[in-house]
């Protein structure tokens, strides 16, 4: 069964203010990981996955990745748009990919800092609905960093709130979506209101019913590094994540 979408948008615009410490010159989805950069990763990830097109949304030291990326990973094409407003909140950036997109085309969004095992990407690329997707863990005690993760309230299987800051909440937001163009309807409404995150347009989608939240399975390799600490923790775990691949490449073969 081919994937329902074969296009993915990769959010690297940021400067990741946190890790700066450790990497003051290079955009965090640039630093290595196991020999390869963390956007390396997301990318192979992808394309195991059956994504035939990438659009990698720049800001901070543009150039600098589409130096070390190129125009193409394996098979897969990249394409570049550029967020001259990076230093605000990341819905703009998101913004800006619509016009890389035709009309009501399906898309992955993904965040350039976010490992997923390409096993997860394949089964929200492959949901079987209509509506716009959120891959979410529902194993709240094995999360990385808690405390930072974007939190989301689940009543009967679909998303009723998502917020940081959420107090009643059953699972959390992996950094890995499927959209169409209502989320870019929805950003818009969003940016109406004064708020322009990408959770902003997301709460947009929960209010009006077009969103809804897939689990990603328990064991499912995913991690944020968002932190010093937590590329720290990434590279501890190299193994597992090099595991989430090996099964990813056994799975394109089958």
């Amino acid at each position: 069964m081919k994937p329902v979408c074969t296009k993915a948008v990769i959010i690297a615009a940021g400067c990741g203010s946190r890790v700066r410490s450790i990497t003051p010159e290079r955009p965090k989805c640039l630093m290595d990981l196991g020999g390869q950069p963390i956007i390396g990763w997301i990318l192979s990830g992808l394309e195991r996955s059956g994504i035939r097109e990438v659009v990698i949304v720049t800001g901070f030291r543009a150039a600098s990745i589409r130096r070390a990326l190129g125009r193409s990973h394996g098979k897969m094409k990249i394409t570049y748009v550029h967020n001259s407003k990076w230093r605000l909140p990341n819905g703009l950036s998101v913004y800006a990919a619509r016009g890389a997109l035709t009309t009501d085309e399906r898309f992955l969004l993904l965040m350039s800092d976010h490992l997923l095992a390409p096993a997860a990407i394949e089964k929200i690329a492959r949901a079987g609905t209509s509506k716009c997707v959120l891959a979410v863990d529902t194993n709240i005690s094995s999360i990385f960093d808690l405390g930072d993760a974007t939190k989301v309230r689940v009543v009967a299987g679909k998303p009723v709130a998502i917020n940081k800051r959420l107090r009643k909440y059953n699972a959390v937001d992996c950094g890995l979506f499927r959209f169409d163009s209502r989320i870019f309807i929805a950003l818009e409404a969003s940016f109406e209101e004064g708020v322009m995150s990408l959770t902003g347009g997301v709460r947009q989608l929960v209010a009006g019913g077009n969103l809804v939240v897939i689990p990603m399975g328990k064991g499912t390799f995913w991690m944020d590094i968002d932190t010093p600490r937590a590329y720290r923790e990434a590279l501890r775990r190299l193994d597992t994540l090099r595991s989430a691949y090996r099964a990813g490449r056994r799975r394109k073969h089958v």
